[in-house]
C-alpha cells in the first residue's frame, strides 16, 4: 500500500486541530469521532490550501490501485463525514468546497483566537447587530433556558451603547437550531455585524465560543472560547454574559467618551 504524503505536523485551522499522522481530529481541545478514510481526505485536501485537491487524485491515493471499491459513493461518503465533523455545509462551505466536476478544495481559514481583533482604519462603522441564539448541541431544557438567559442577557447589555442598534431576541430567536452562512443571516437581517457562538457541555465542564463576525466582508472582529463549571453557569448565567457583552463593547465602542450617553447599568 502506498504511504500517503501528508503534513507531518498538527494542522490549525478556525477552532480546529488535526494531526494528519495519527488522525486525529479537535475542536476546542476535544476530540472529535472521525472515519479513517475521512481522516485521509481531510488530510488530502490540506496539503495545499486554497487549491483543488482533484478527484483522481484521491480516487489514487485513498483507494490502491488492487483495491476494489466504489469510488464515488466511498468518497461521497468521506467528504460528507469531513463536513458533518467540522459543522461545514456543501451550499455555504466554511472549509471544504465542491469543485464542480474536478475535486475539493480547503478553503483557508486562520486559526481562531482569543481576544481583540485589529480593525483596520478604513473599516465601516459597525451600527447594527445581532446576537444570534447558541448553536446547542446537548439538547435539553436546562441547556436551552441557559441559552435563552445568556443572549437576552447580551442583547441587553449591548442595546446600552450609544449609536448601536440590536436586534430584539424575538427577532432572532427563529435562528435557533438551524445551520446558516453568518454573513447571510446578517444581509438577510440587515446589520453589519452578527454575534454567534457555540455551546457545548462536556461532562462537568461548559465550553462557550463566540465570536463577533462583519458582515461585509467575513471578518472575524473579536472571538473566545470560555471554559466554566458547568454548575457556575447554571447559578450565574449573568456572569459569563456580562464578560462577553464587555468584550464585544470593547470592539464596538473602544473609546470611552463613545458609551457616555448609554443608559445606567441594570442591577442584575
Amino acid at each position: 500500500m502506498k504511504r500517503l504524503d501528508v503534513p507531518t505536523s498538527v494542522v490549525r485551522f478556525g477552532v480546529f486541530e488535526f494531526d494528519p499522522q495519527s488522525g486525529e481530529l479537535r475542536k476546542h481541545g476535544l476530540k472529535i469521532k472521525i472515519e479513517r478514510q475521512a481522516a485521509k481526505a481531510l488530510s488530502l485536501v490540506l496539503e495545499h490550501p486554497g487549491q483543488t485537491c482533484m478527484r483522481e487524485e484521491l480516487q489514487h491515493r485513498l483507494w490502491p490501485d488492487n483495491v476494489f471499491v466504489d469510488f464515488e459513493r466511498g468518497l461521497y461518503k468521506a467528504i460528507h463525514t469531513v463536513r458533518k465533523a467540522l459543522g461545514d455545509s456543501a451550499a455555504n462551505p466554511r472549509y471544504l468546497e465542491t469543485v464542480g466536476g474536478e475535486g475539493y478544495r480547503f478553503i483557508p481559514v486562520p486559526q481562531e483566537l482569543s481576544g481583540l481583533a485589529v480593525r483596520p482604519r478604513n473599516a465601516c462603522k459597525i451600527d447594527s447587530l445581532a446576537v444570534l441564539p447558541f448553536v446547542n448541541q446537548s439538547a435539553g431544557p436546562e441547556m436551552e433556558f441557559l441559552n435563552k438567559m445568556i443572549i437576552e442577557r447580551i442583547i441587553d447589555a449591548i442595546s446600552r451603547i450609544a449609536g448601536l442598534s440590536v436586534l430584539a431576541y424575538g427577532t432572532v430567536q427563529r435562528y435557533e437550531y438551524k445551520e446558516f452562512d453568518p454573513r447571510a443571516v446578517g444581509q438577510n437581517l440587515a446589520v453589519r455585524a452578527v454575534a454567534l457562538g457555540e455551546l457545548t457541555r462536556h461532562n462537568d465542564d461548559l465550553f462557550l465560543h463566540v465570536e463577533l463576525i462583519d458582515v461585509g466582508d467575513g471578518r472575524q472582529l473579536w472571538g473566545a472560547l470560555f471554559k466554566k463549571p458547568y454548575s457556575e453557569i447554571a447559578e450565574f448565567p449573568e456572569r459569563i454574559a456580562d464578560k462577553i457583552s464587555h468584550q464585544i463593547r470593547r470592539v464596538l465602542a473602544p473609546d470611552p467618551s463613545i458609551r457616555r450617553g448609554q443608559r445606567p447599568e441594570r442591577a442584575a
